[in-house]
């Protein structure tokens, strides 16, 4: 049986120095290759999305009105997505947040402070629907999706949070997120825009994605309402060894 090393999700963080740190557990890992050479890849992590809060205050933690911060990014490049939670009234919505979305991108926000702990575990590769059905009740699925281009190339690893199994017609199907994912309307490498996205999938070579995780706020601006269907891929499942 030949074994592989995949990222161990429940012992792996993104977290933060200075006069305050934070950390969040890891939730999935993009490996963005520009110019399809290994000296141009970047690793970006993406943390748990979490209900904002006043930090360091006696009374009065919840933000308002409420909303999700989830934070991304690699060493030189971060995100903060920011999303206010639904059937909030305009009036006490911040005015820096346009269509309920108040996100911050740039690059060096956390002031070289930045870091992705990746810890590694050994895994088997599970290859077809009996391995999965097989392993199905130690429920310690992780997957990784590799997508192509001529400009580019990426990688995506993530836990599997959902799996479904029908054995009477030997078929299985992945509902997970979020993960980490480039816009693929996004014309120059370079200018990607990434999300937090839901996938789905039920085979090994494509797959479906919902665009912006978790209310759907930014996927107007996407083509098709940020669903994207039968992306050409390669997928790969692993479970984890011990």
């Amino acid at each position: 049986m030949k074994q592989y090393e995949t990222i161990d999700f429940s012992k792996s963080n993104i977290f933060w120095d200075g006069p305050s740190k934070g950390i969040f557990k890891l939730v999935s890992v993009l490996r963005l290759n520009l110019g399809n050479s290994e000296k141009t890849e970047t690793t970006f992590g993406l943390g748990e999305s979490v209900l904002a809060g006043n930090m360091y205050v006696s009374e009065g933690l919840l933000k308002q009105p409420p909303y999700l911060f989830q934070v991304a990014g690699s060493s030189e490049e971060q995100y903060i997505f920011r999303s206010i939670l639904p059937n909030q009234k305009k009036s006490i919505i911040p005015s820096w947040f346009i269509n309920k979305v108040g996100d911050t991108h740039q690059k060096n926000l956390f002031n070289d402070e930045f870091y992705l702990d990746l810890k590694k575990s050994p895994a088997r590769s599970v290859m077809n629907y009996d391995e999965i059905e097989k392993y199905f009740y130690y429920n310690n699925f992780t997957a990784k999706i590799q997508i192509d281009s001529i400009e580019f190339n990426y990688s995506i690893e993530f836990p599997v949070n959902h799996i479904n199994v029908k054995p009477e017609i030997k078929m299985w199907q992945v509902e997970t997120g979020p993960i980490l994912m480039p816009n693929f309307e996004e014309k120059e490498a370079g200018d990607l825009e990434l999300l937090p996205c839901f996938i789905h999938f039920n085979s090994f070579d494509k797959l479906d994605v919902f665009y912006d995780y978790p209310f759907g706020f930014r996927r107007n601006q996407i083509i098709n309402k940020g669903i994207m269907q039968s992306i050409d891929c390669k997928i790969e499942i692993f479970t984890k060894l011990n």
